[in-house]
Protein backbone atom coordinates (compact mmCIF):
# COMPACT_ATOMS: atom_id res chain seq x y z
CA UNK A 1 0.00 0.00 0.00
CA UNK A 2 1.36 3.43 -0.93
CA UNK A 3 0.24 6.76 0.47
CA UNK A 4 1.37 10.19 -0.69
CA UNK A 5 0.88 13.29 1.44
CA UNK A 6 1.33 16.39 -0.71
CA UNK A 7 0.34 20.05 -0.66
CA UNK A 8 2.17 23.13 -1.92
CA UNK A 9 0.96 25.24 0.99
CA UNK A 10 2.92 25.26 4.22
CA UNK A 11 1.44 24.67 7.64
CA UNK A 12 -1.39 22.37 6.57
CA UNK A 13 -0.25 19.32 8.54
CA UNK A 14 1.74 17.29 6.00
CA UNK A 15 4.45 16.34 8.49
CA UNK A 16 1.98 15.52 11.26
CA UNK A 17 -0.22 13.40 8.99
CA UNK A 18 2.78 11.60 7.48
CA UNK A 19 4.39 10.76 10.82
CA UNK A 20 1.11 9.65 12.37
CA UNK A 21 0.10 7.46 9.41
CA UNK A 22 3.58 5.92 9.45
CA UNK A 23 3.41 5.30 13.20
CA UNK A 24 0.01 3.62 12.88
CA UNK A 25 1.21 1.37 10.06
CA UNK A 26 4.40 0.44 11.91
CA UNK A 27 2.50 -0.25 15.14
CA UNK A 28 0.13 -2.54 13.22
CA UNK A 29 3.18 -4.56 12.13
CA UNK A 30 3.58 -3.22 8.60
CA UNK A 31 7.10 -2.46 7.43
CA UNK A 32 6.70 1.25 6.79
CA UNK A 33 8.94 3.51 4.73
CA UNK A 34 8.68 7.30 4.87
CA UNK A 35 10.34 9.19 2.02
CA UNK A 36 10.93 12.82 2.99
CA UNK A 37 11.03 14.98 -0.16
CA UNK A 38 10.60 18.27 1.70
CA UNK A 39 13.86 20.26 1.64
CA UNK A 40 13.11 21.56 5.14
CA UNK A 41 13.30 17.97 6.40
CA UNK A 42 10.81 18.32 9.25
CA UNK A 43 9.69 14.70 8.94
CA UNK A 44 13.32 13.56 8.97
CA UNK A 45 14.02 15.67 12.04
CA UNK A 46 10.94 14.34 13.80
CA UNK A 47 11.78 10.68 13.13
CA UNK A 48 15.58 10.63 13.67
CA UNK A 49 16.56 14.00 15.10
CA UNK A 50 18.99 16.57 13.73
CA UNK A 51 21.38 15.34 11.03
CA UNK A 52 24.34 16.92 9.28
CA UNK A 53 24.06 16.02 5.57
CA UNK A 54 27.73 16.85 4.95
CA UNK A 55 28.81 14.30 7.55
CA UNK A 56 27.46 11.43 5.46
CA UNK A 57 28.80 10.07 2.16
CA UNK A 58 26.45 10.43 -0.86
CA UNK A 59 25.39 6.80 -0.63
CA UNK A 60 24.03 7.40 2.88
CA UNK A 61 22.29 10.70 2.20
CA UNK A 62 18.81 9.33 1.73
CA UNK A 63 16.71 10.57 -1.13
CA UNK A 64 19.30 13.18 -2.18
CA UNK A 65 21.93 10.45 -2.44
CA UNK A 66 19.61 8.35 -4.57
CA UNK A 67 18.91 11.27 -6.90
CA UNK A 68 22.61 12.26 -7.08
CA UNK A 69 23.41 8.77 -8.24
CA UNK A 70 20.83 8.84 -11.03
CA UNK A 71 21.67 12.28 -12.45
CA UNK A 72 23.65 11.68 -15.62
CA UNK A 73 23.00 7.94 -15.47
CA UNK A 74 20.31 5.74 -16.92
CA UNK A 75 20.40 3.20 -14.13
CA UNK A 76 21.14 3.00 -10.45
CA UNK A 77 24.45 1.55 -9.34
CA UNK A 78 23.28 0.87 -5.78
CA UNK A 79 20.34 -0.91 -4.26
CA UNK A 80 17.70 1.67 -3.20
CA UNK A 81 17.72 0.02 0.25
CA UNK A 82 21.17 1.54 0.85
CA UNK A 83 19.53 4.99 1.06
CA UNK A 84 17.05 3.91 3.74
CA UNK A 85 17.75 4.61 7.41
CA UNK A 86 16.42 2.79 10.43
CA UNK A 87 14.51 4.88 12.96
CA UNK A 88 14.24 4.27 16.70
CA UNK A 89 10.76 2.84 16.04
CA UNK A 90 10.11 -0.80 15.17
CA UNK A 91 8.99 -1.39 11.55
CA UNK A 92 9.50 2.28 10.65
CA UNK A 93 12.18 3.26 8.13
CA UNK A 94 13.12 6.59 6.56
CA UNK A 95 14.64 7.83 3.35
CA UNK A 96 15.68 11.19 4.81
CA UNK A 97 15.51 14.61 3.24
CA UNK A 98 18.44 16.93 2.65
CA UNK A 99 18.81 20.65 1.87
CA UNK A 100 20.69 19.46 -1.25
CA UNK A 101 17.30 18.58 -2.78
CA UNK A 102 16.55 22.26 -3.43
CA UNK A 103 19.55 22.58 -5.76
CA UNK A 104 18.67 19.36 -7.59
CA UNK A 105 15.04 20.16 -8.42
CA UNK A 106 15.56 21.69 -11.87
CA UNK A 107 18.00 19.02 -12.98
CA UNK A 108 15.67 16.25 -11.87
CA UNK A 109 12.72 17.81 -13.71
CA UNK A 110 14.62 18.44 -16.92
CA UNK A 111 15.91 14.89 -17.15
CA UNK A 112 12.84 13.06 -15.86
CA UNK A 113 14.99 11.67 -13.08
CA UNK A 114 12.19 12.11 -10.54
CA UNK A 115 10.76 8.88 -11.99
CA UNK A 116 13.83 6.99 -10.77
CA UNK A 117 12.37 7.05 -7.26
CA UNK A 118 9.07 5.61 -8.48
CA UNK A 119 10.87 2.92 -10.46
CA UNK A 120 13.11 2.02 -7.51
CA UNK A 121 10.10 1.51 -5.26
CA UNK A 122 8.27 -0.83 -7.64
Amino acid sequence: MKRVVFNQKGGVGKTSITCNLAAIGATMGYRTLVIDLDVQGNTTHYLVGEIDAEAFPAEAQGVAGLFKQTVGSRKMSSNPDSFVWETPYENLYLMPSSPVLSTMEKELESRYKIYKLRDALE
